[in-house]
């Protein structure tokens, strides 16, 4: 790569971070719909051609956001998968998938989200939910063995469940620590409803013996 050619790819992530960065500026003092490309582009100090020529709109804003997490948890998924045994039985396979998923979405998502306070949680997350699906294809990461057509059933609901916890957590008190949340998701993808039933007569198991229920 040449000289002229570096100097314009640090020109364009400055471009990129500077309106970002504007963005999460006018999100402390504004409601997303309240955001327009020319209140960015004034903060960001740059025209608004160079804002449509890196993301066009704000909704391609957001979706810009929501794909660069998404390239950092398969990033490290694909890390994580890397040293599994090819001879791995499916469903093994498949629940070991989507527990590093768990995994990686607690610690980089939602560590994300907590420290971009003034981001709209449920907005990124949708988004995420939706770019996880693309990117997955895009990557090739997905199950042979499972055909196609029943393939974005799955995905829906594991890493929609998935998503929608981490959502429910982020809009609540947070009285409950993230990693309590982090194992309720790993026992439900491990385990499914069966989890449920053990947690429920665990608890009863310990009212009736007067000792304090056990968190999950």
């Amino acid at each position: 790569m040449g000289r002229n050619a570096k100097h314009i790819d640090r020109r364009v992530l400055r471009s990129r971070k500077a309106i970002i960065e504007a963005f999460d500026r006018l999100l402390e003092e504004k409601e997303l719909d309240q955001i327009t490309v020319s209140a960015i582009a004034r903060e960001a100090n740059i025209d608004r051609k160079t804002f449509y020529v890196h993301f066009g709109t704000i909704d391609g804003l957001l979706d810009a956001l929501a794909e660069e997490r998404v390239d950092e948890i398969l990033d490290v998924m694909e890390n994580a998968l890397s040293t599994a045994s090819p001879d791995m039985e499916i469903d093994v396979a498949i629940a070991k998938f989507f527990d590093i998923a768990n995994q990686v979405v607690c610690t980089k998502l939602v560590d994300s989200v907590c420290r971009r306070k003034s981001f709209p949680a449920d907005e990124l997350l949708t988004r995420v939910l939706k770019s996880f699906k693309v990117k997955l294809v895009e990557r090739d990461m997905l199950f042979a063995q499972i055909p196609d057509a029943l393939l974005e059933f799955h995905l829906s609901y594991i890493m929609g469940g998935i998503i929608s916890i981490y959502k429910s957590w982020v809009n609540s008190d947070r009285s409950v620590s993230v990693e309590q949340v982090s194992q309720i998701a790993h026992e439900l993808i491990m385990h499914g409803l069966d989890s449920l039933k053990i947690s429920l007569a665990d608890m009863k198991e310990r009212r009736d013996h007067g000792a304090p229920a056990a968190s999950w």
